[in-house]
């Protein structure tokens, strides 16, 4: 079942997720395993499994990344389960740098060096976000797909830095 078909919205990296919600909610309602209470447990079964079917892509849909993981799947491009990394070297120095100002930070929390960085990683994640929804525009998605890489490298230095930023407003 394609996702994108199941919800009624064309493929697209850039989608209405107030539109993608009010759809969602539709959907549930529509193929509640309640409304068929009363029927066989065959029927109540498939509405049980059509009910996880919409949660799932609603949930893969909903987040930028899944979802243009989820169009790459569509085009036979599979990163969810690979093993594959980045392999761009400019592009992993810089992480390794990232993650040496991240432990320094981490040890030494600095809350102006940890906004300042943060600051850079989000310019750094729309930039390859950029790169991505055009790339996925005009059907280059192999290079999608590096992007895509990079993408998740930011938004898990993105996800550590705010977490690190909220320990120190937790003291």
């Amino acid at each position: 079942m394609n996702y994108f078909e199941l919800f009624q919205i064309p493929v697209s990296l850039n989608l209405d997720t107030a539109q993608l919600a009010v759809r969602y909610r539709e959907l549930q309602r529509e193929f509640h395993p309640d409304n068929v209470a009363a029927q066989s447990d065959a029927i109540k079964l498939e509405a049980m499994q059509q009910s996880v079917e919409i949660n799932s892509a609603y949930n893969t849909l909903k987040a930028p990344l899944t979802r243009a993981e989820y169009i790459l799947v569509l085009q036979g491009i599979d990163l969810r389960h690979e093993q594959q990394t980045v392999k761009d070297t400019a592009f992993l120095m810089e992480q390794l740098e990232w993650r040496e100002e991240l432990d320094d930070l981490q040890h030494q929390p600095d809350e102006a060096a940890i906004t300042g960085f943060l600051v850079r990683v989000k310019q750094y994640y729309q930039r390859y976000f950029l790169s991505l929804e055009q790339q996925i525009a005009s059907a280059q998605y192999h290079e999608a797909a590096e992007t895509l890489r990079k993408l998740k490298f930011v938004q898990k230095m993105k996800d550590e830095l705010d977490k690190l930023e909220e320990s120190l407003f937790d003291l």
